[in-house]
């Protein structure tokens, strides 16, 4: 098991680090084989924790700070409206509809149809939007790519600025399960091997990005967007 997740994250880091997104989607259905549920989220949580880390520190340079600053105004907003608001008012269904909405408008949006170019002062509602989502239903990723099609940013930017977006949101992830008594020391050989696996992955799969073509970027960014899509659906159609 140790060196099965082991490999999966050094090869599904690669993935995320090429296109900043789809690894993790990934390696967390990979763990469902060995990891009881209720032991797979924090882990993969502290996983994704540090190979969103390990992209925004190769990509530093090309981080749109701007825009992740005023994410992180309304992210820390969202967490609390969702715990002490939300959290038994909003379906799960409600979540999902939207996030698929969202998603299919940005991957097969006509070209007459508007680009969800928002200005860097707006993303403090796209951050309260991520805080409830990550604490209702964990699907940030998706949610976030939506926003990143767009042909201002460069790819190495969109990966640079998503991943420190996501950093954040997995981060206020951790003193939850804390609260809830996840014993992370019980698992730490676990997450010590998947955790320097995906560094080493990220490393491997920027230095892949260099070389993909821009063109090329945004067309494969949208497919793995369109297969979260489907994850979402599926999602939608169990809560149904």
């Amino acid at each position: 098991m140790l060196s099965i997740l082991t490999i999966s994250s050094f090869i599904t880091a690669i993935i995320s680090g090429v296109l900043g997104m789809g690894g993790g989607i990934l390696l967390l259905s990979i763990m469902t084989f060995f990891l009881a549920p209720t032991v797979i989220i924090p882990i993969h949580g502290i996983v994704q924790l540090a190979s969103n880390a390990s992209r925004v520190f190769y990509l530093r340079a090309h981080v749109k700070k701007n825009f992740f600053l005023y994410y992180c105004i309304g992210l820390p907003l969202g967490a609390l409206i969702s715990v002490f608001f939300l959290k038994t008012l909003i379906s799960d269904t409600l979540i999902y509809t939207a996030l698929l909405v969202l998603i299919f408008y940005s991957v097969f949006k006509p070209k007459k149809m508007p680009e969800l170019k928002v200005p860097a002062p707006y993303w403090v509602f796209i951050g309260l939007m991520t805080g409830i989502l990550a604490i209702i239903v964990g699907a940030v990723g998706p949610l976030l790519a939506a926003f990143f099609i767009r042909d201002d940013f460069s790819k190495e930017e969109i990966v640079s600025t998503k991943s420190s977006m996501q950093l954040v949101a997995h981060f206020i992830k951790i003193p939850a399960f804390l609260m809830m008594d996840f014993n992370y020391t019980e698992h730490s050989t676990l997450i010590l091997f998947m955790s320097i696996a995906v560094i080493a992955g990220t490393k491997v799969g920027v230095k892949l990005l260099e070389k993909v073509d821009n063109s090329k970027f945004k067309l494969l960014f949208k497919l793995v967007l369109f297969i979260a899509g489907l994850r979402v659906g599926y999602k939608l159609f169990e809560v149904l």
